[in-house]
């Protein structure tokens, strides 16, 4: 039923730069371990030159990273052919900087010196890496630790930076590296016996939720289905987009089990979740619920649902280029 992947990553050299960044979102979206994809990144990014290669490259950041990858990121922050006067080339050296921050911080440590020392690397993004070889010592306890502190101190404030916002989704990264959080974590989606502060549990809620989908916890999922149902705010599109992370068909099953009783706000937010889930069953699911479903804005969004994960489109000369992404959720302003 489904576009084959080989053709969605072949439309990642695609001469159209929209193809292009659909066809990345394919993977991007959706948790994956495919590190075949990164290689297609730089490619693209070699055929099409710096002046295009901002957005791709910021959506790359995502993609599971290999040290052939990383030499080449590398080498880019040590070229001497880009005039930082030009807003691409700044801009491009800074999307190289952010895929080596978001790597995995073991393909890191032994290259810190190489990759602050690099004339193009930014120097704002210091303390990022040197926090990233710090954190490939660190354990669930230490990590959490960090990301409390953290949480804490950012609740205090009225005015966030961007700074701000970027480490703390960071260290929520970095902590769905150990599974051994897996009970903690969902005593905080049960709400008890979690030991935090009623405050600050509360404020880092939507962080938890998150994290159950970064960790791809099955057994998180009933938990976010009955969380999806309250409607609480953005933690509910949260539960959402973490089913969508976890991307089983245990998931599928689960949201066709509640799909009868959930008002249209939870269809929706499931409808999310499905557009994200790249499997068969997912995709005969979006159908059939389809076919019986009455509310137009839920067909909508099922409709979509259906076509994501094997999207088709059209270039300018005809031909069908496969794709992959997700529009906004209906919830969200």
């Amino acid at each position: 039923m489904r576009l084959p992947e080989s053709k969605i990553k072949a439309a990642i050299q695609h001469s159209e730069e929209e193809v292009r960044l659909t066809a990345l979102r394919y993977f991007t979206y959706s948790l994956n371990n495919d590190d075949s994809v990164m290689p297609l990144v730089i490619n693209a990014v070699e055929t099409y030159g710096v002046d295009s290669a901002f957005r791709i490259l910021r959506d790359a950041d995502r993609l599971p990273q290999t040290e052939s990858t990383i030499n080449w990121l590398i080498g880019q922050l040590h070229r001497s052919d880009l005039d930082l006067q030009s807003i691409d080339a700044d801009n491009y050296r800074f999307a190289v900087a952010l895929v080596l921050c978001n790597a995995e911080p073991m393909l890191i440590v032994h290259r810190e010196s190489e990759i602050r020392k690099a004339p193009l690397f930014p120097r704002e993004l210091d303390k990022r890496i040197v926090e990233i070889v710090l954190a490939a010592s660190w354990n669930w306890e230490v990590t959490w630790k960090k990301f409390l502190e953290c949480a804490d101190k950012l609740s205090r404030k009225r005015i966030w930076s961007r700074s701000d916002h970027r480490r703390l989704h960071h260290l929520n990264r970095l902590l769905a590296r150990h599974r051994d959080g897996e009970a903690q974590l969902l005593a905080l989606l049960r709400r008890e016996k979690h030991g935090l502060d009623p405050g600050l549990a509360e404020w880092i809620d939507s962080h938890v939720v998150r994290l159950a989908g970064l960790m791809q916890l099955n057994a998180a999922i009933p938990f976010l289905i009955e969380r999806s149902h309250l409607a609480e705010d953005d933690v509910a599109d949260e539960c959402g987009d973490a089913l969508g992370s976890i991307g089983t068909n245990a998931v599928v099953e689960a949201i066709v089990t509640d799909w009868e009783c959930g008002d249209s706000n939870y269809r929706s937010i499931m409808c999310s979740a499905l557009e994200k889930i790249h499997t068969n069953l997912c995709a005969k699911t979006c159908l059939e619920l389809l076919c019986d479903e009455q509310d137009g804005e839920v067909q909508l969004e099922l409709g979509h649902a259906l076509l994501a994960p094997f999207r088709v489109r059209w270039d300018r000369t005809g031909s069908a280029i496969g794709g992959g992404g997700r529009r906004p959720s209906s919830r969200r302003a």
